[in-house]
């Protein structure tokens, strides 16, 4: 008589026909049998055993692999699993919410938009939207080549087009695991016992808590979605990936946590070390993360007024900005900032955000000598009652970028609190900063608007981020 199915070695969905596995580093392969079943794994020439434990999982760690022709992955229990089309190269793990970002099947095919010839070199999971209140253990899905545009369908674009980029750059496989759901804030994104560091979340994550369920306005607007749960998708999405070797991760997110930027501050740095802990890679996994753009670019698809934090309330965007800014106090890891996009079509075309991002990570990781990042304010002097403001990454020099009477971004705020537009002047690799009616400044802030206008950057022509400044007596 056959094996019944139950206990029939298993993998996770993660580990299918055309999958990639991270290079240079240890790779785990995890699955189910039978308890006490002794688990044979092999990965071209490289071999690993184990036995299941009482609960039926298994996991070995197969040593560190480079780029070769197609492998085959075998798992032998009481079944033989077969695993075809195994590529080794860099794998990244782009997360985060969608609103801003386009999928595959809402663009038109185009060079500029999405390239028109598929690079099977590249390939694609995308992790089904799923909540859960407990960590799930599994997902549906496979990995899909990057010309199967079809089933490709719900891939963010960023997430497609920074593969195609990275790969024409690498020459090596490369994997994207797109885990992506719209509408979601930032705590349904980090495990239960890591939120539970925070007081403010500990009476919704008792387990005899129970939330209102999803419900309708007068107005037709949701006051309650499954999603904005804390930790649920953490639960559904990311848990069931813990273990599957990364190069990086890449994180788009803040929508739906506009009007909470004082405790994105801790979240935003707690979900960071919370991922890292969860895979234990060495070293840290590098985390790159997105600031968010201008409000403009977001009017068309996106309402703040519909989350009760923001109703009625200004600098929602700017004070998100500079929260999410705070996650560059962890170390290995990189903001890209997108203040200078105007057009939705930037953050999601092959040459707008995915490039950027793309050369973020060339630069940071693969030893790229190309700029990737634009000014970022390191400290000031006191000038009389002009302010001399000091950058980094703008080695060859600022540049501002004015149309005719356009005003510089920069203010200044006086001791009573009034705000004055201020003159900025390149000195050298410096910016001074001046309002003739402005004495003793308190106060110098660059393109703090919600609808930010990047009028600095560096002679590569990538933004400075927004930053604010509190003057010394």
């Amino acid at each position: 008589m056959g094996q019944p199915v139950a206990a029939a070695v298993k993998l996770p969905a993660i580990f299918s026909e055309h999958m990639v596995l991270q290079q240079d580093q240890p790779i785990k392969i995890w699955g189910t049998a039978k308890p006490a079943e002794k688990i044979q794994v092999s990965l071209g020439s490289e071999h690993a055993s184990c036995v299941a434990n009482k609960n039926g999982n298994w996991h070995v760690i197969i040593e560190e692999a480079r780029p070769s022709a197609a492998l085959e992955l075998k798992v032998q229990g009481e079944n033989l699993v077969v695993i075809k089309d195994v590529q080794v190269g860099e794998v990244f793990l782009c997360a985060g919410q969608t609103e801003l970002l386009d999928t595959l099947k809402s663009l038109a095919v185009s060079d500029k938009v999405v390239p028109a010839a598929a690079n099977n070199k590249v390939r694609y999971f995308v992790v089904p939207k799923r909540v859960s209140a407990n960590p799930a253990g599994t997902l549906a899905g496979s990995w899909k080549l990057a010309g199967d545009k079809a089933a490709l369908a719900d891939c963010s674009a960023l997430g497609y087009n920074l593969g195609s980029n990275l790969q024409t750059n690498l020459k090596v496989p490369v994997g994207i695991i797109d885990c992506s759901y719209h509408e979601t804030p930032i705590a349904s994104w980090i495990s239960k016992d890591r939120l539970n560091q925070m007081s403010v979340f500990r009476p919704v994550l008792e387990p005899g808590y129970k939330e209102p369920e999803t419900t309708v306005s007068a107005d037709g607007k949701h006051t309650f979605k499954a999603n904005t749960k804390p930790c649920v998708v953490y639960n559904g999405m990311v848990a069931p990936l813990v273990g599957y070797s990364l190069k990086a991760i890449i994180w788009f997110q803040g929508l739906h946590d506009l009007g909470q930027a004082t405790s994105y501050r801790k979240l935003l740095p707690m979900m960071i070390r919370d991922w890292r802990a969860r895979w234990a890679q060495e070293p840290d996994i590098p985390f790159f993360f997105v600031q968010l753009p201008s409000s403009q670019i977001a009017s068309v698809t996106f309402d703040p007024n519909s989350l009760p934090a923001c109703v009625g309330a200004s600098d929602l965007w700017v004070g998100l900005r500079d929260a999410q800014a705070s996650g560059l106090a962890v170390g290995s890891t990189a903001m890209i900032v997108t203040n200078d996009y105007s057009q939705h079509h930037s953050l999601n075309s092959i040459d707008g955000l995915p490039n950027r991002v793309s050369q973020a990570i060339l630069t940071k990781l693969f030893e790229s000598t190309k700029a990737a990042f634009g000014p970022i304010y390191e400290s000031y002097d006191s000038q009389g009652s002009a302010i001399k403001v000091h950058f980094s990454n703008c080695k060859n020099g600022l540049a501002l970028r004015l149309k005719h009477g356009q005003p510089t971004g920069f203010e200044m705020i006086d001791t009573k609190g009034r705000t004055f537009a201020a003159e900025a002047k390149i000195v050298d690799h410096d910016l001074l900063v001046s309002n003739t009616q402005v004495l003793n400044p308190i106060e110098v802030r660059y393109d703090w608007k919600d609808a930010a206008k990047a009028t600095l950057f560096n002679t590569e022509n990538l933004p400075a981020a927004p930053f604010r400044i509190s003057i010394r007596p």
